[in-house]
């Protein structure tokens, strides 16, 4: 953040500057097609104020990704919970919630980043939940598992995202729920 001291005024200014990129993003569908001219033009402010709160246009995306991925880390049903499938419900509501915005930034190449750090926490937290559970019995190459699966999961859900899936995010939720009972069938032995 270029701004140190956000006041009510730099604040406004930023909001309106990721408004615009979000307005932009959503018809040009590319972010890469999005120059600091046009989004300085459509939002009315002069470059200048934009280089304020910005290096570059990927700079707004960054910053709106990161108040993405906040909401969803910050996310008090995610971290509240002791149990996996309330885990689970909880984030495919949360996605449900922001359908929309995540698809736009899933658009993007420089999505790769967020999916990293959101499969790093879903891993974290889903590892905390299954390691804490006395059920289990069998416990060989458990994070090995969680791993592929939360890494296939959200590759696919990037592919939803941009439209290159043929699964909805409902399919994506029921195949999650059925993974982890089988999961939990062949640790429970």
């Amino acid at each position: 953040m270029k701004v140190k001291n956000l006041n009510n005024s730099s604040a406004k200014t930023r909001k309106l500057i990721r408004d615009t990129f979000i307005q932009m993003l959503s018809e040009k569908k590319e972010i890469n097609k999005i120059t600091v001219s046009a989004l300085t033009s459509r939002a009315n402010i002069s470059r200048a104020t934009f280089y304020l709160h910005f290096d570059d246009i990927y700079g707004v995306v960054k910053d709106f990704e990161e108040e993405l991925i906040n909401a969803f880390f910050t996310n008090a049903k995610l971290y509240a919970t002791d149990d996996c499938e309330k885990f689970f419900d909880a984030i495919f509501s949360f996605m449900k919630e922001n359908d929309e915005n995540y698809k736009m930034v899933c658009k993007s190449n420089d999505v790769l980043f967020s999916a990293e750090r959101l499969s790093i926490v879903a891993t974290n937290k889903l590892l905390e939940l299954v390691n804490n559970d006395k059920r289990i019995k069998n416990r060989d190459h458990i994070e090995l598992d969680i791993n592929i699966f939360l890494a296939g999961s959200i590759c696919e859900y990037v592919k939803y995202c941009r439209g290159q899936s043929a699964f909805t995010l409902d399919d994506l939720y029921i195949f999650t729920k059925q993974w982890y009972h089988r999961f939990m069938k062949e640790r429970c032995l």
